[in-house]
């Protein structure tokens, strides 16, 4: 028995040098060879186990010693089954590091283009989707992208890696630290299968009628030595069963909600700050391979940059990705900067391998910039959507005199939330299809992570909300249906907080809110997403949950009122910007067009003065909504409006909608829904030269809704 079992060790060493150990299937088993290779890595194990056991009781009379016996041979079986696993894992871990397959490279660069109805959409809105663009393929979406690249100056290896298929090795389920996963599952099961199996097995000979097992054969050493033959085989097969079944159930339930904790990003606080912009696995999902991700600093989301106004910031951007990346821009978003540093996405960008520095003065309108929460992300004309989805956006927030002087929370309870969708394969990577209106996800991230659960007290926490999403909407909840107290939106505080129990947040769009957990102490209270139909395709409503374990002291309030809103002089120029789709000979729109042109980098559609002050009117005759984002400076929103026609079918104002009071502030973000519009009004200070307007529904924009507007001196 010894030397069989020895034979058998040897043969499990072989097997694992022939063989990469992640055909033990512990992540994902998809077919019987990967059963098969596990039972067998698992078979000598158990045998010499089972080898071991026999010689044991044989040499200390266990088996004379009715049902205790039985439980001490078990046992002895079970400790030496586990002592095998944990003394052949190290050497399990050495040759996967050597033999296992090379790690997942996606190729983050290649894009997939989707024609399909938007899980979120109602069926009475696939049915106008339908009759919009159902003549639209994704080939034909492919070519008019890839001539938009053209135009816009993507070189020639950067429309390669877009055509280039994804990575065959995203579908196959088997990640590197699957063999992890099988040696785990393999330990549990067999560690509680191996004593039930032998007893079971046991009682069976003994109970079995004559003619099956003679009486006097059922204590010889042969029919034990059968017996535990029998034991191992039953042990190995309920081993690889209940390891498939567990792997198994791990894939179909990656994301157990409230099971992983919320991350705050790293703050880099530093005048003089340099990020890296580098290919990185992050560990996103809490089960299963890490994602291969274009990052700031290799973390997802990146560090919050966080800074106080009016002192001069010089971030500089290391583009240290791979070559199918191509060129990088960075955009400040809701920052006042020079047309240099506001992240032109044709102009000032920066090649692989090289740096740049972007210089913020962090003032506005002759004065420290309000104390507000921001964010950045690149920028590159066509390839926005693809990027940001790929990982390359963090949180910028400014302080100043005004804000902390207010008695707000502060410190551990201002709580920065970057809330974004990505869909996960099998292996936990993230392809990007796009789709002309707008790339959706089915997963939910908050910090990265999904549905994690805060550790938090009885008392205030201010809570900067982000969405980077690249299409969905938010429509924010508390579980309670409590109102949730707004102080701030894109552009810094609101003149009163303003109660809510629903928020909705655009892509782009930020809110600052107060929750107050006082009297919850001991309870849960959980953030949703109340606008998420409850179908196949769409993240659950449950965005992440707040625990309330902490008995703290309040010492924060918030005040009654908060900052006034600048008043803007009488509006010295009116200009009109109608947001359509164009439509190609079949009249299926293919591009998003701003006064029926898409964008073309030189062409200046707006040349405002310096210091002079302009209402902006938009009119939205298009079947999508949108998220309207104004470079350059801050904006107030003063007009709501259904869309009329007149004699020429032009747009014109219709019967007029609410300005809520939460719109009351300034804001560079601004949802238009189909068939709307809005007018808002600012002064052009301190910088002259071209800044972006455009739909922040990313896909919008790469499919040519952004325009030019040049501030020109007076």
């Amino acid at each position: 028995m010894l030397l069989v079992a020895l034979l058998l060790t040897g043969g499990t060493v072989a097997a694992w040098l022939a063989m990469p150990p992640t055909v033990l299937g512990g992540g994902d088993p998809s077919g019987p060879r990967e059963i098969g290779a596990a039972a067998l890595l698992v078979l000598p194990l158990a045998l010499l186990a089972a080898g071991a056991m026999a010689w044991l009781a044989r040499r200390r009379g266990w088996h004379d010693r009715g049902p205790r016996g039985l439980l001490v041979q078990a046992g002895a079986a079970a400790g030496v089954f586990t002592a095998l696993l944990l003394a052949t894992a190290p050497l399990q871990s050495v040759v996967s590091a050597r033999l296992a397959p090379p790690a997942i490279a996606p190729n983050l660069a290649a894009v997939g283009y989707d024609t399909s109805c938007p899980a979120m959409f109602t069926a009475a809105e696939c049915r106008e989707y339908a009759a919009d663009y159902g003549n639209l393929d994704a080939a034909g979406l492919a070519r008019v992208h890839h001539a938009m690249m053209r135009e816009t100056g993507h070189s020639p290896a950067e429309h390669a890696a877009m055509t280039a298929p994804f990575d065959g090795t995203e579908k196959a389920g088997l990640g590197p630290d699957t063999a992890a996963y099988a040696v785990q599952d393999a330990f549990v099961v067999a560690l509680a299968a191996l004593p039930l199996a032998a007893g079971g097995l046991r009682l069976t000979v003994r109970m079995a009628p004559s003619a099956v097992v003679p009486a006097r054969r059922r204590r010889t050493g042969l029919s034990r030595v059968r017996s535990r033959w029998a034991a191992a085989g039953a042990t190995v097969l309920m081993a690889v069963v209940g390891n498939f079944v567990l792997s198994s159930t791990t894939a179909q339930a990656a994301v157990v909600p409230y099971s992983v904790p919320l991350r705050i990003p790293p703050v880099l606080r530093g005048s003089e700050v340099t990020i890296q912009m580098r290919e990185a696995d992050v560990q996103v999902m809490p089960t299963g391979p890490p994602t291969r991700m274009w990052t700031y600093n290799g973390i997802f989301p990146g560090p919050t940059i966080r800074r106080p106004s009016g002192q001069t910031s010089r971030i500089t951007f290391r583009n240290d990705l791979p070559a199918n990346f191509g060129q990088a821009t960075i955009h400040h978003h809701g920052s006042h900067s020079r047309p240099s540093e506001d992240g032109q996405p044709n102009d000032f960008l920066i090649p692989r391998g090289r740096q740049r520095t972007y210089v913020y003065e962090h003032m506005e309108r002759g004065e420290p910039e309000w104390a507000v929460t921001q964010w950045y992300h690149d920028h590159r004309m066509d390839v926005t959507g693809r990027n940001v989805w790929n990982g390359l956006a963090g949180m910028f927030i400014l302080d100043d005199r005004f804000d902390s002087a207010l008695p707000l929370p502060r410190g551990e309870f201002d709580v920065p939330l970057v809330i974004t969708d990505r869909t996960f394969d099998a292996n936990n990577q993230i392809p990007y299809n796009f789709s002309i209106v707008g790339t959706l996800g089915d997963t939910w991230l908050v910090n990265g992570r999904p549905q994690p659960y805060f550790d938090v007290g009885d008392r205030k926490y201010r809570v900067r909300i982000l969405n980077a999403a690249n299409r969905r909407p938010l429509v924010l909840g508390l579980s309670n249906g409590a109102p949730m107290t707004q102080i701030g939106t894109d552009a810094g505080l609101l003149p009163a907080p303003v109660q809510r129990t629903s928020i909705i947040l655009q892509p782009a769009e930020r809110v600052e809110i107060v929750l107050d957990f006082a009297g919850l102490l001991g309870q849960n209270l959980v953030l949703l997403d109340t606008n998420t139909p409850a179908t196949p395709g769409n993240p659950p409503r449950e965005l992440m949950q707040f625990r309330v374990n902490r008995d703290l002291t309040e010492t924060s309030s918030v005040p009654a009122a908060l900052r006034p809103v600048p008043a803007f002089p009488e509006p010295v120029e009116d200009r009109s910007f109608v947001l359509r789709a164009t439509l190609d000979a079949a009249g299926v729109p293919t591009q998003w067009t701003i006064n029926n042109q898409p964008f073309q980098a030189g062409r200046i559609d707006a040349d405002p003065v310096l210091n002079t002050t302009e209402r902006w009117t938009f009119f939205n005759d298009s079947p999508q909504p949108h998220a309207i984002h104004l470079h350059d400076v801050d904006w107030r929103l003063v007009r709501r409006f259904q869309l009329a026609f007149d004699a020429g079918g032009n747009p014109i104002p219709g019967a007029d909608l609410p300005v809520a009071a939460h719109e009351a502030a300034l804001k560079e973000t601004f949802f238009v829904p189909a068939n709307t519009g809005f007018s808002v009004v600012t002064t052009f200070t301190d910088h002259v030269g071209p800044y972006m307007l455009h739909c922040h529904m990313l896909e919008h924009e790469d499919m040519a809704m952004m325009a030019t507007f040049s501030v020109k001196a007076a």
